[in-house]
Protein backbone atom coordinates (compact mmCIF):
# COMPACT_ATOMS: atom_id res chain seq x y z
CA UNK A 1 0.00 0.00 0.00
CA UNK A 2 1.37 3.77 -0.61
CA UNK A 3 2.08 5.25 2.34
CA UNK A 4 0.69 8.49 0.85
CA UNK A 5 -3.03 7.08 0.89
CA UNK A 6 -3.28 6.45 4.63
CA UNK A 7 -6.82 5.36 5.23
CA UNK A 8 -5.99 6.56 9.12
CA UNK A 9 -4.42 8.89 10.51
CA UNK A 10 -3.86 10.61 14.34
CA UNK A 11 -4.22 14.51 13.98
CA UNK A 12 -4.57 17.10 16.19
CA UNK A 13 -8.11 18.90 16.42
CA UNK A 14 -9.51 21.61 18.72
CA UNK A 15 -6.31 20.78 20.75
CA UNK A 16 -7.48 16.90 20.93
CA UNK A 17 -6.01 13.91 18.67
CA UNK A 18 -8.61 12.12 17.03
CA UNK A 19 -8.25 9.61 14.29
CA UNK A 20 -9.36 11.07 10.79
CA UNK A 21 -10.64 8.47 8.41
CA UNK A 22 -11.27 8.51 4.79
CA UNK A 23 -14.53 6.98 4.97
CA UNK A 24 -18.14 7.64 5.09
CA UNK A 25 -20.06 6.97 8.73
CA UNK A 26 -21.30 3.74 7.82
CA UNK A 27 -18.00 1.85 6.83
CA UNK A 28 -16.11 3.97 9.43
CA UNK A 29 -18.66 2.29 12.35
CA UNK A 30 -18.14 -0.85 10.73
CA UNK A 31 -14.21 -0.22 10.32
CA UNK A 32 -13.90 0.80 14.32
CA UNK A 33 -15.52 -1.69 15.39
CA UNK A 34 -14.09 -4.72 13.53
CA UNK A 35 -10.19 -2.68 15.07
CA UNK A 36 -11.93 -2.69 18.47
CA UNK A 37 -12.53 -6.48 18.66
CA UNK A 38 -9.15 -7.23 16.97
CA UNK A 39 -7.13 -5.15 19.62
CA UNK A 40 -9.18 -7.21 22.48
CA UNK A 41 -11.06 -3.95 24.07
CA UNK A 42 -13.97 -4.70 26.41
CA UNK A 43 -17.12 -3.30 24.34
CA UNK A 44 -19.87 -3.33 26.65
CA UNK A 45 -22.57 -1.85 24.44
CA UNK A 46 -22.80 0.20 21.46
CA UNK A 47 -25.06 3.80 20.39
CA UNK A 48 -25.09 3.75 16.76
CA UNK A 49 -27.71 6.92 16.21
CA UNK A 50 -24.84 8.84 18.65
CA UNK A 51 -21.90 6.93 17.17
CA UNK A 52 -20.45 5.49 20.48
CA UNK A 53 -19.20 2.82 21.55
CA UNK A 54 -18.73 1.64 25.32
CA UNK A 55 -15.47 0.11 26.06
CA UNK A 56 -13.43 -0.43 28.73
CA UNK A 57 -9.55 -0.81 28.78
CA UNK A 58 -6.72 -1.65 31.05
CA UNK A 59 -4.32 0.42 30.40
CA UNK A 60 -1.12 -2.39 30.37
CA UNK A 61 1.49 0.64 31.62
CA UNK A 62 -0.31 1.64 35.00
CA UNK A 63 0.91 0.12 38.09
CA UNK A 64 -0.10 -1.83 40.55
CA UNK A 65 -1.01 -0.56 43.78
CA UNK A 66 2.17 -1.21 45.79
CA UNK A 67 1.46 -3.15 49.24
CA UNK A 68 2.82 -1.73 52.61
CA UNK A 69 4.04 -4.16 54.89
CA UNK A 70 0.67 -4.91 57.02
CA UNK A 71 -0.87 -5.27 53.78
CA UNK A 72 1.26 -7.69 52.49
CA UNK A 73 -0.24 -10.43 54.81
CA UNK A 74 -3.96 -9.89 54.05
CA UNK A 75 -3.68 -13.21 51.74
CA UNK A 76 -7.29 -12.91 51.31
CA UNK A 77 -7.40 -9.65 49.49
CA UNK A 78 -7.20 -9.99 45.81
CA UNK A 79 -3.66 -8.83 43.89
CA UNK A 80 -5.59 -7.93 40.65
CA UNK A 81 -5.09 -4.63 39.41
CA UNK A 82 -7.71 -2.25 39.34
CA UNK A 83 -10.71 -2.82 37.22
CA UNK A 84 -10.51 -1.29 33.47
CA UNK A 85 -11.24 2.01 33.28
CA UNK A 86 -14.34 2.84 30.90
CA UNK A 87 -14.04 5.30 27.87
CA UNK A 88 -16.43 6.01 25.30
CA UNK A 89 -15.13 5.47 21.43
CA UNK A 90 -17.36 8.39 19.08
CA UNK A 91 -16.85 7.63 15.56
CA UNK A 92 -18.33 10.99 13.90
CA UNK A 93 -18.75 12.43 10.21
CA UNK A 94 -15.91 14.91 10.08
CA UNK A 95 -16.88 18.49 10.63
CA UNK A 96 -14.73 19.99 7.76
CA UNK A 97 -14.97 16.96 5.08
CA UNK A 98 -18.76 15.53 3.51
CA UNK A 99 -16.81 12.30 3.08
CA UNK A 100 -14.48 11.53 5.68
CA UNK A 101 -15.05 10.97 9.52
CA UNK A 102 -13.34 11.40 12.50
CA UNK A 103 -12.54 8.97 16.20
CA UNK A 104 -12.59 10.03 19.56
CA UNK A 105 -11.88 9.14 22.49
CA UNK A 106 -14.41 10.57 25.50
CA UNK A 107 -14.47 10.28 29.30
CA UNK A 108 -17.11 8.30 31.23
CA UNK A 109 -19.02 11.30 31.40
CA UNK A 110 -18.66 12.05 27.50
CA UNK A 111 -16.46 14.99 27.91
CA UNK A 112 -13.14 14.50 25.33
CA UNK A 113 -10.37 12.82 26.80
CA UNK A 114 -6.83 14.56 26.60
CA UNK A 115 -4.66 11.74 28.82
CA UNK A 116 -2.12 9.54 27.95
CA UNK A 117 -4.10 6.62 28.42
CA UNK A 118 -6.44 8.25 25.31
CA UNK A 119 -4.09 9.39 23.48
CA UNK A 120 -2.57 5.31 23.35
CA UNK A 121 -5.96 3.97 22.38
CA UNK A 122 -6.12 6.12 19.55
CA UNK A 123 -2.77 4.87 18.23
CA UNK A 124 -3.93 1.41 18.96
CA UNK A 125 -6.91 1.97 16.49
CA UNK A 126 -4.57 4.14 13.75
CA UNK A 127 -2.25 0.38 13.51
CA UNK A 128 -5.48 -0.80 12.72
CA UNK A 129 -7.42 1.24 10.85
CA UNK A 130 -4.49 2.04 8.55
Amino acid sequence: ADATDARAALVKWKDVSVVSLNDSFDRAWRRVGLALDRVGFMVEDRNRADGVFFVRYQDPEAEAPKKSGVAKLAFWRSDDPKNPDQFRIQVAAAPEASNGAQVRVLDRNGAPDGSDTAKRILALLVEQLK
